[in-house]
């Protein structure tokens, strides 16, 4: 993965999703693409009790800020030895981020509260996971880094959206130090874990095949089960196997891991 968008929004998150933009940089001797974009909303006029506000004035605070934040992120930049660019946007992040992915390699966002605009919804993370062309790496806002060289857990059912997944990971289960491929016992497909498995194989990447069967649980509690079990570093799944209305409404393994990553989630559609 040589070429990283990594999500700038000066929220809470953001030290996390920098800190695994920076070692997966390191690790694949990558280029790190910093998008910063500044929704429209930013520059409404705010409370009409306000009365007249020179428009000017607040578009100079808002760039100002802008101006402040990119200052604090290119010092950190700088002292962390990557190779790295800035771009800077107006508009909708999702559409901006989704935009820039076109030549890159994956983008780095953030999972958990952050992840997401609404009670109901994903959010930007899950919008962009769906809507890019390179999978979405969703970090935890208390994520400490992206241990490269770890245990990664591959969620496996068969379907178009988890061997999209799989394939666009390559690069990473290459370093990781143990593969594990789980099926839990949902549907039937026949492209199986042990094809799937299989076909790793010939790419270099041995997986070990675990599958188990639910026994009550629900199939994102399974996966935090081995998840744990494995020690995993890194998550990867498909997203969005289902309607994003059902996961909406219903909830669905994409959301609830998104929600409340316990690892980096590796995302593709």
């Amino acid at each position: 993965m040589k070429t990283i968008i990594v999500h700038i929004e000066g929220d809470e998150g953001q030290d996390a999703r920098l800190q695994v933009a920076f070692d997966l940089a390191r690790a694949s001797g990558g280029h790190l693409v910093c998008v910063s974009v500044m929704p429209y909303a930013a520059y409404a006029l705010g409370d009409p009790a306000m009365g007249a506000f020179p428009v000017t004035t607040l578009i100079d605070a808002v760039e100002a800020r802008r101006r402040e934040e990119r200052v604090q992120v290119e010092a950190r930049l700088k002292s962390e030895g990557v190779s790295w660019e800035w771009h800077s946007a107006d508009g909708d992040s999702a559409d901006r981020l989704v935009e820039h992915a076109r030549l890159a390699d994956v983008v780095v966002m953030s999972a958990g509260p952050f992840a997401r605009a609404a009670q109901m919804t994903l959010g930007i993370t899950g919008d962009v996971a769906v809507r890019a062309p390179v999978p979405v790496l969703a970090v935890p806002p208390g994520a400490r880094g992206l241990a490269v060289s770890g245990p990664a857990l591959i969620c496996w059912d068969g379907g178009q959206e988890a061997a999209n997944a799989m394939r666009q990971a390559l690069p990473l289960l290459k370093l990781a130090s143990n593969v594990t491929l789980l099926t839990v016992a949902e549907k039937d497909s026949p492209f199986t874990a042990r094809r799937a498995a299989a076909y790793l194989s010939r790419l270099g990447v041995h997986a070990d095949v675990m599958e188990r069967d639910g026994g009550g649980a629900s199939v994102e509690q399974v996966i935090r089960s081995v998840a744990a079990e494995c020690r995993a570093s890194l998550i990867i799944q498909g997203a969005y196997g289902h309607s994003r209305l059902r996961e909406m409404l219903f909830g669905g393994v994409t959301r609830g891991l998104l929600s409340d990553a316990p690892v980096p989630l590796l995302l593709s559609h």
